[in-house]
Order: structure tokens, then C-alpha cells, then sequence
């Protein structure tokens, strides 16, 4: 698609939204993923076509899911699915019956053929079954029938068989029959509605472009189906409940507003529409590509759902089109989230409502002693579900602030720019994005990274400050108070008499440290920090 390029500011600062040539693919060696997920090296799944059908009462499925595979290794013997439970009615390899066995919640399809690196086959499953998760049959607020898939982060497996696990994405189809009243939605464009004389209708989308598995998802029930209009060539669209349609277009806020903001300030939107969709969710929003799914308890006509559809559309961008290939890098799909739907309010209502954000962050992120106690990047925890914490969400996004103010505004939209465009579709770890600032930077900041990803906490700094008279000169000392790592930051100091305000930069990353200053007149008032660039605790004083 084609963006207009316009200026607009960030935190008082203009820039520019024009394009740099990419960079080269092999200036980012990609950095190993370690999770401990059973990777097959020797596989990539391209593309999934899930043909399912759902009835009007009862929660079993009827189901194919087709994946095709290309090879990357010599002697391939064998397909590895995620797909512990429902029954399998038969296996086929290139539409010819395979040999199948199972055992700890895989699916193992022996393969028949032999194949070389670049080849593609396809494995097709039939299948039937009440799922235990991952696919819900539900009575919404309402009393309505719906039926929703929820797979966050390795629930796929529940209902459909695949790589269940971010590292290999793909393209994805989804061919539903339902009951003719239901409306259904999925992820890419919507390719064909069919009627069916027995009261069914077949609906058919395609996702073009690879996603990850935990974003493959469709919802069905009645809809009020409602055109927003488009942002950068993309349609946006809001499918509600219909008793709750007045009350969903408010509570979706500045929805087309915001997708125009982040294409603007990141890249084009990387999907072929964007849904907002109410549903039923164990979470209050889920990033699901092109197809977000948002809590129906949080729909009350007052508005206070925008900022989860800002941070979920985010995700759009950092998330689902960059995705960590490693579930403990996870701060780069909800720290990237958490910053940029701060930034959409530094955009629409001023610095005051970013930094009041930003300060919600820093105290939510403080008041977990677990997660100060622990780095960003965690690879002890093996539960997923505990790496949804203020580490990955708060303190992301305190990273990414503070990143900023490193390198410089300019820089760090240029850098980030370049990182959704390098890893566009693909996946990413924190290296491959320090790479990426380095480059912009034009100075290393492994540093940077090792502090606020690697090493738990943050800095307390106890500072005093002293006035000379007779020299003309302040003597500021900071002291880093915080048991184990210390911290290197940039720290500006503001000095201010009457209308007078100087500002000077000082960079700590000792235990203690003195910087002087020679002024004209002993200082109304000092401060540190004051635009609240460095998560931190402060005390200042007077000596």
C-alpha cells in the first residue's frame, strides 16, 4: 500500500516519515533462540487451510487442516504436529494415506517420499471432537450463541494441528461452515460467502502473508458488521454484538486514528484489512493478525476501551508481523505495545497524558517485588502464562523510553522503522534489534541492553546538591543505592532561577559520582530527570 509522507511531532520534536533504504539481511546474523520448544530445523510450514464445521448446539467439530511444508534439510523422515486430543480420522502425505502414531501430545506422520531442501509436500489431518481449549462454544452477555477461538500462546494445538510455537510462522486459510445466521470472521480478507441449501454458509478468508500460530483465529456469531472507513488504504472494521453497537463504535475510541498514527510513525499496516471485534476472550484484548479480539465485559458505552485497542493494534506491527522467535523476548511484542499505545497519547493529547502514562508504567512495574527482582529476559520461567508480567509489559516499555532518549528522537524512529522493515513477516530476538539502534546509534549498546534486559531492577538514586558563593559553583553528587547492578544513564539536570532555566547532561554509572557546575547565581531550584527519561527512584536534597 502507499503511505502519504507528513510531518507531525513527538514530544515537541519534529520528524519526517520518509524512507530509508533497507538494510542488509546480513548485517543482522540472527541471534539463537533458546526456549526450550522441540524446533524441527529440517521443517517450515508455508501455509494452513483449516476447513472446520460447526454446528448450532454442542461444541464438537468436524475438521481438515492442510499444512504444506517446505524442506530445509536432507532426510526428512518425519512431520511433528502439536495435536494431543481429538480424535484423527485419517493422515494423508501429498493426498496419499501416511502412517501415524502419537505420544506426548504430538502427532508424528511418517513420511513416504523423499525430499530435498526446497522442496514442498503437504500433510493433511481429518479429524472430529469437542475441544478442550483453544476453540470455545459459549453464551455470550447476551444469551447468544458464539463461538470463539482464543489461542494465545499454545492453545492452537486444542483444535487444530501445527507447529504450535512463534518461531515458524505461516500463511493461513480458513474455510467455516456454520449455521447461515452466524457472521464469521478471521484473519486476511474475506475471499467468498456461500449459501448452502441445508441452512449452512461456508465462509472463506485468506491471510496472505505468514503469521503466528497464536494469532490464527476465527469467531462466529450474529454481528452487527459495521465500515469505519480506511487509514493508509486498509479498511477498518467493527463487528459488536448487536445490542452492544452504539455502545462499541464509543468504547473503540479513536480506532482509525490510531491505525493512521502507527502507519505513519512505523510502516504500512501489514495486513489486508484490521477487524475490531468483540468476542468472548480469557483476555481483555488479544492482537490476533487483522482480527482483534476484545473482551465483550469491557464494552460499556464509556470509552475507557481505547487504550487496549491502541496497544492492540500496536501489536499489529510488533508482534504479529515482527515476532519474537523466542517465548523470553516477549517484551518485544508487549513492551513495543505497552510504548507505542503511549506514544499514540503523546501524539493525539500531549506530553502530560504520555508521562502520566509512562508513570503508571514505572508504578505498577515497582510494585512487583517478582518482577523487579527479575530481568526483562527470563529464561527460568517455563509457565507462558507467567511471562505475561510487568517485566515484559511496564518495564518494556520503560526500555524503549529510555532507548529514546539514548540515541536521540530521530535515530530511534529511523531505527525502529528499519526493524519492522527488516523483520517484516518474520521473527526477531532482542539482538537482532540491538543490532538494528546500533546501527542508527553509530555506537554500541550492548551496554544499554545488558542493564535493562539481562540484569534485574532499575537505579536509586540519593543525590545532594551544594552551593559554592564565592566559586560560583554547584557540586552535585549522585549516589546509586540499589544492591547489585548498576546502572549507566544519561540524567539531565535543570537549574532554575525565576524565568531562567539552564539545562546540562550528565552521564552516572558509577556507585558515586560529582559533576560540577559553574553558574551565574545559586539556583532557585535543581532538579534531576525532569521529563522522566530513566525508570528510577530519586531523593534530592539540599546540602
Amino acid at each position: 500500500m502507499k503511505i502519504k509522507l507528513r510531518k507531525f511531532k513527538v514530544q515537541g520534536s519534529r520528524f519526517k516519515v520518509f524512507r530509508v533504504l533497507p538494510l542488509l539481511l546480513c548485517l543482522f546474523a540472527h541471534a539463537a533462540a533458546r526456549d526450550d520448544y522441540p524446533r524441527q530445523p529440517g521443517l517450515d510450514a508455508q501455509q494452513y487451510r483449516i476447513r472446520l464445521s460447526i454446528g448450532d448446539t454442542g461444541d464438537e467439530i468436524s475438521a481438515e487442516t492442510e499444512i504444506v511444508f517446505a524442506v530445509r534439510a536432507d532426510n526428512v523422515r518425519e512431520v511433528a504436529l502439536d495435536f494431543p486430543e481429538l480424535t484423527v480420522d485419517g493422515v494423508s502425505e501429498q493426498g496419499h494415506a501416511a502412517k501415524f502414531t502419537r505420544d506426548g501430545g504430538r502427532l508424528r506422520v511418517v513420511l513416504e517420499e523423499t525430499y530435498k531442501p526446497g522442496d514442498l509436500f503437504n500433510v493433511s489431518v481429518r479429524y472430529h471432537g469437542a475441544p478442550a481449549d483453544g476453540l470455545f462454544f459459549k453464551r455470550n452477555k447476551f444469551g447468544d450463541r458464539t463461538v470463539f477461538a482464543d489461542n494465545w500462546p499454545d492453545r492452537a494445538r486444542h483444535w487444530f494441528p501445527s507447529v504450535d510455537h512463534p518461531s515458524d510462522k505461516a500463511k493461513v486459510e480458513f474455510f467455516i461452515s456454520a449455521p447461515a445466521r452466524y457472521d464469521v470472521v478471521a484473519n486476511g480478507e474475506l475471499v467468498e460467502t456461500a449459501s448452502r441449501q441445508d441452512g449452512t454458509r461456508l465462509t472463506h478468508w485468506r491471510e496472505s502473508v505468514p503469521v503466528p500460530v497464536y494469532c490464527m483465529v476465527f469467531g462466529a456469531t450474529e454481528f452487527a458488521v459495521v465500515n469505519a472507513g480506511a487509514a493508509g488504504g486498509t479498511n477498518l472494521w467493527h463487528y459488536l454484538y448487536p445490542k452492544d453497537r452504539d455502545k462499541g463504535l464509543r468504547d473503540h475510541g479513536r480506532a482509525l486514528r490510531i491505525l493512521d498514527f502507527y502507519t505513519s510513525l512505523v510502516g504500512p499496516y501489514p495486513y489486508e484489512k484490521l477487524a475490531l471485534v468483540e468476542s468472548s476472550t480469557r483476555f481483555g484484548g488479544m492482537e490476533n493478525s487483522s482480527n482483534i479480539f476484545f473482551d465483550e465485559g469491557a464494552y460499556d458505552g464509556s470509552g475507557h476501551l481505547e487504550g487496549t485497542v491502541a496497544h492492540e493494534i500496536a501489536h499489529q506491527w510488533f508482534g504479529d508481523s515482527v515476532t519474537e522467535s523466542d517465548w523470553h523476548h516477549l517484551w518485544l511484542s508487549e513492551g513495543f505495545a505497552t510504548y507505542f499505545a503511549a506514544l499514540f497519547y503523546e501524539r493525539a493529547d500531549g506530553r502530560d497524558r504520555f508521562v502520566q502514562m509512562m508513570l503508571e508504567n514505572k508504578r505498577r512495574y515497582m510494585e512487583s517485588a517478582d518482577a523487579v527482582a527479575r530481568p526483562v529476559y527470563d529464561p527460568q520461567v517455563k509457565d507462558l502464562f507467567k511471562l505475561l508480567n510487568r517485566n515484559n509489559y511496564q518495564k518494556g516499555a520503560w526500555v524503549l523510553h529510555m532507548l529514546r532518549r539514548v540515541v536521540g528522537d530521530e535515530k530511534f524512529f529511523e531505527g525502529v522503522r528499519d526493524y519492522y522493515r527488516t523483520y517484516r513477516d518474520g521473527n526477531a530476538l532482542t539482538e537482532d534489534f540491538r543490532r538494528v539502534m546500533e546501527l542508527h546509534a553509530g555506537r554500541p549498546l550492548d551496554w544499554f541492553f545488558r542493564e535493562w534486559i539481562y540484569e534485574p531492577g532499575f537505579p536509586a538514586y540519593d543525590a545532594a546538591w551544594h552551593w559554592d558563593e564565592p566559586s560560583k559553583r554547584l557540586t552535585l553528587k549522585v549516589r546509586q543505592t540499589q544492591a547489585g547492578t548498576l546502572f549507566r544513564m544519561p540524567l539531565d539536570v535543570e537549574f532554575k532561577n525565576g524565568e531562567d532555566t539552564r539545562r546540562e547532561v550528565v552521564e552516572d554509572g558509577a556507585r558515586e559520582q560529582t559533576f560540577d557546575f559553574k553558574l551565574k547565581a545559586k539556583p532557585q531550584a535543581v532538579a534531576l530527570d525532569p521529563d522522566e527519561w530513566v525508570l528510577k527512584t530519586l531523593k534530592l536534597r539540599e546540602e
